[in-house]
């Protein structure tokens, strides 16, 4: 089965807009990156404006990172906590965290802390029908593919490549085929992706300027059948929609041939 694309909340928290705009474009699914101090009354009403789209969330939260070891550790359990909550009451049953969203030095956290608090997450996730995925970034923890597999692994997290930022921190790990190290492991917990080439200091995410920049990375993520859902994470227009025919190519190119079958319309009823 081929994978949903879908694109991220370009205008921000104009849902109308944001609406508009994919209607033009043919764009049937929406992973939407949650306003943390928006109400609830509010998100429902932005949500509710979407009806027709198939909805993921994202939880782009600077500074709110379940593995710090003091108490914005707990602060941030409770208010990703809420947002589990907030996400299943507006019908969603998807969900993506981080952890170093914020904390490039990774100053304060704590491998343990990161686990016991992501299993809570996990666990407040599963009662409520949301399904908890941890993304991986370029800064600590998770830009270790092997620390971000423990991680998964003892929280029982489901799991969102990025694979822009899986090329952003290859030169970490010189003697590692980070892309097979980040997707493999994964491949029956991997729910979400997250499409682009690379992400540079200052800057941010770089399209692709073609498939070969990425072909490699998606033959990958093929791989894991329960990744079905592929969202292109730039901002800017054009190029959304440049890499979005990229991968509209790429997907085509990479369907099996359909062969048609005959079917017998004369055997007899008896016949073996």
């Amino acid at each position: 089965m081929q994978p949903t694309i879908a694109m991220c909340n370009i205008f921000d928290q104009d849902a109308e807009r944001l609406a508009a705009f994919a209607d033009q474009n043919g764009f049937s699914a929406i992973d939407w990156s949650l306003d943390p101090s928006l109400p609830e009354r509010e998100l429902l009403s932005q949500i509710k404006v979407l009806d027709g789209f198939q909805v993921r969330y994202h939880c782009r939260f600077h500074g709110v990172d379940v593995a710090y070891s003091d108490q914005r550790g707990d602060d941030s359990l409770a208010l990703l906590l809420r947002t589990v909550d907030q996400v299943a009451a507006a019908g969603g049953r998807y969900m993506t965290v981080h952890s170093g969203l914020g904390n490039p030095s990774g100053e304060g956290i704590d491998l343990n802390r990161a686990i016991t608090n992501l299993t809570t997450l996990v666990e407040h996730g599963r009662r409520n029908g949301v399904a908890v995925a941890l993304e991986n970034l370029t800064t600590p923890l998770t830009n270790d593919p092997l620390v971000f597999r423990r991680i998964v692994t003892e929280s029982d997290a489901y799991v969102t490549i990025d694979i822009g930022h899986a090329h952003a921190v290859r030169h970490l790990h010189p003697h590692k085929s980070i892309f097979d190290e980040y997707i493999l492991p994964h491949r029956d917990r991997l729910l979400n992706a997250h499409v682009y080439h690379t992400e540079l200091d200052g800057y941010g995410h770089v399209p692709p300027a073609d498939l070969a920049d990425i072909s490699d990375r998606l033959d990958l993520l093929g791989l894991a059948e329960s990744c079905d859902w592929w969202v292109i994470e730039l901002m800017n227009p054009s190029e959304l929609l440049h890499t979005r025919d990229l991968l509209q190519n790429y997907l085509e190119a990479s369907s099996p041939q359909t062969v048609e079958v005959r079917q017998p319309s004369s055997f007899p009823l008896g016949a073996i």
